[in-house]
């Protein structure tokens, strides 16, 4: 019988080794704001100080219990493999100690709820020399904790975090040192104003740095009407949903002046800034690569593809603890290379011609975009490929514009016969595919069934019968999965 030896590793080497995962500063701070947003917050304060040699985010958010603070103070608080929520942005419990440690030795937390305030800390000097997993609990009259818990005196809840004693950043006193540490801070407050662009720009969040607002940086300038956005497109396997959106950014010649084509390049310039922006619950996670599928090239610069991604696809992407990384899964290669040849020969075209470029899908307004756009492309959780119309195409919203509710119901129900009813359907090149990847999963099949009921309608409605629309559905390969409910989803279509 095998003999069990509990192994415990040593607080001060293994705290002492997680101060080296990889932070940079602006990651790091990134991180701690994350549990902001996760508590709910709408108000992030960052104090970054050079006298006092230390770094301060206060939010407004839900605050906590104290054994809710002690378990979040604790390395790896939660399960990675644990379902998230949506709007959670954590994953593997680790990440405000680990990002802490990487700037300071001390780190600070105070917490406050309907029920008081609680403040925990951990002392890394203090387990240098005492080696023990041991958490502190100041005095609530100590003055770092009474100077901490005045930044919360005008809100209900909330947290402070501070890490103090920020050996990582300030190695001295000098004035080369300073003035990296000022160079610091601003890099934070633009890596800020990216990564969180998506939540200050919907008012969900708004962040201050050392008391200035930070001005939201959307990469994908929207604010110009020369920008293009071609077709996106949409990848869903084992339930995990990926979102593509290619834009193309106008020429410089589209901007009102050199400030501007400054700023839409970004703070590490343009072509940095070209490539993938992969968002994870609108949070961003990595941007300005492009996945290795070719070398960034000035003629580039003008592609930028956003990808949407959501917590439960985080080991599809190897999404890490810093959460500064992300590599593709299989599933989505095919369609990430088809978005980024895409848009890279888009902004060929657009670099090349010094902002004069037109064809047959851009004429007039660039913003508009191609109107060959009409098929969009999509691959179900089976692996089967489909065709689907792009409602979002010009002519379709013009002509909608005109007609009544009933005529638009008429018109929705003969675009799905077309969806329905297109060469590839009809020729069963995915039948294979269909009838070899497993039945329907529910959420496929409710869909099926909820576009069925609103094509039955608008039929009865226009005198169709019930044995001419089953046998419509009958030579349709997508309507052949629900056949054997056909009764059922008539009557309640017709009740």
């Amino acid at each position: 019988m095998n003999r069990m030896i509990e192994s415990i590793p040593s607080a001060n080497i293994l705290l002492s080794s997680l101060r080296s995962v990889g932070y940079t500063p602006e990651t790091a701070i990134a991180d701690i704001v994350d549990n902001s947003l996760s508590a709910n917050a709408s108000a992030v304060n960052i104090e970054i100080d050079w006298c006092d040699q230390r770094i301060i985010i206060s939010d407004n958010g839900d605050g906590m219990l104290n054994q809710e603070l002690i378990k979040s103070m604790s390395i790896g608080s939660s399960d990675p493999l644990n379902e998230r929520s949506i709007h959670d942005l954590g994953r593997f419990g680790m990440g405000m100690k680990t990002a802490s440690f990487s700037l300071g030795k001390k780190l600070t937390v105070i917490t406050k709820n309907k029920d008081g305030i609680s403040n925990a800390c951990w002392d890394l000097d203090y387990v240098r020399d005492n080696d023990r997993w041991e958490i502190l609990a100041e005095d609530s009259s100590n003055e770092l904790i009474c100077d901490l818990s005045e930044r919360l005196s005008n809100y209900r809840n909330g947290t402070v975090v501070c890490i103090s004693n920020i050996d990582k950043v300030i190695s001295s006193t000098s004035s080369a040192e300073k003035k990296k540490f000022y160079k610091m801070i601003d890099n934070i407050k633009y890596h800020l104003s990216l990564v969180f662009h998506r939540f200050m720009e919907a008012g969900k969040v708004s962040v201050t740095v050392n008391h200035t607002p930070l001005v939201p940086w959307n990469p994908f300038i929207p604010q110009n009407n020369a920008r293009q956005e071609l077709e996106s497109e949409e990848v869903v396997e084992n339930g995990h949903k990926v979102i593509i959106k290619p834009y193309v950014l106008p020429h410089k010649t589209k901007f009102t002046n050199d400030d501007e084509v400054t700023a839409a390049g970004g703070y590490k310039g343009w072509l940095q800034h070209q490539g993938f922006y992969v968002y994870r619950n609108e949070r961003l996670i990595i941007y300005g690569t492009w996945f290795g599928l070719f070398k960034k090239e000035m003629s580039f610069n003008l592609a930028r593809i956003q990808l949407d991604i959501y917590s439960d696809s985080d080991f599809d992407w190897q999404i890490d603890i810093k959460k500064s990384k992300a590599v593709p899964p299989a599933y989505t290669d095919d369609i990430i290379r088809l978005a980024a040849e895409k848009a890279t020969k888009q902004s060929v075209k657009v670099y090349n011609s010094r902002g004069t470029y037109s064809d047959s899908n851009h004429r007039g307004n660039a913003n508009v975009p191609q109107l060959s756009y009409v098929w969009e492309q999509r691959k179900d959780s089976r692996g089967a490929y489909s065709f689907v119309l792009n409602k979002k195409h010009t002519l379709l919203n013009t002509l909608k514009t005109s007609l009544n509710s009933e005529q638009k119901s008429i018109l929705s129900a003969y675009l799905n016969l077309v969806e329905k009813c297109s060469p590839m359907e009809l020729s069963g090149v995915n039948d294979v595919l269909k009838s070899n990847k497993g039945a329907l999963s529910e959420d496929e099949y409710n869909e099926l069934a909820y576009q069925a009921k609103q094509l039955i309608s608008t039929l009865v409605h226009n005198g169709i019968s019930k044995e001419e629309i089953r046998g419509l559905f009958q030579q349709l390969p997508d309507y052949i999965n629900i056949m054997d409910d056909f009764d059922n989803i008539y009557a309640e279509e017709c009740i």
